[in-house]
């Protein structure tokens, strides 16, 4: 009787010991389980998909302090081409011009009252002079604000008979703004100058 007692006393507590661990395993599951399911939710947030030529191409989304040597390079590189690179058509260098003043404070707005006001851009129209910017570098200053750059490239300024190549030098400080559709990098250029503009190769054509 005691025998058997015993026996039903180590099956329950056999019974007892598997119940806790079945426990304790569905628990560390269901912990496991919300933990993947966070760290999923977490790399899903980073992940941007974006639709581009009919293609769904992926971006990662990253802190804007490492990326910020890039986007202040493109935002002075995007600048530039909106302000030399211009066609002889008077709606497109209008068009051009308006990107480029999203990007620059009232120093880009000087820069361009002054050619205008020396027919600069009349010209182009008149003459059918196609002008077009080649980066060669840009210089970075990223020490302290405002971030100061220099720009280092040509223009290509085709004539109808002619191909004049002159050297580019500019130079100015960024300062950070908000982002918008007009200006997706979050930079204003301010104190813009041209240092150096000259011609260095004159082609016929």
């Amino acid at each position: 009787m005691f025998e058997y007692l015993t026996n039903i006393e180590n099956a329950f507590q056999h019974v007892k010991r598997f119940s806790l661990a079945l426990s304790l395993g569905a628990i560390v599951l269901a912990l496991g389980s919300v933990w993947l399911s966070y760290r999923f939710q977490q790399r899903a947030a980073e992940k941007v998909y974006i639709l581009m030529d009919g293609k769904v191409l992926e971006a990662i989304a990253s802190d804007r302090k490492s990326n910020l040597n890039v986007e202040a390079r493109e935002h002075v590189l995007r600048f530039h081409r909106h302000f030399f690179s211009l066609s002889p058509d008077e709606q497109l260098i209008n068009e051009q011009l308006g990107k480029a003043f999203y990007l620059g404070d009232g120093s880009v707005q000087e820069a361009y009252q002054v050619l205008k006001e020396q027919g600069y851009y009349n010209r182009l129209v008149t003459g059918s002079i196609r002008q077009e910017l080649v980066m060669d570098s840009i210089a970075l200053e990223m020490s302290q604000r405002p971030y100061r750059f220099w720009f280092y490239g040509r223009q290509e300024i085709t004539r109808p008979t002619s191909r004049l190549t002159r050297i580019l030098i500019t130079r100015g400080a960024l300062r950070e703004v908000e982002r918008s559709r007009n200006n997706p990098h979050g930079f204003l250029i301010e104190g813009w100058e041209t240092i150096e503009n000259r011609d260095i190769k004159i082609e016929k054509r």
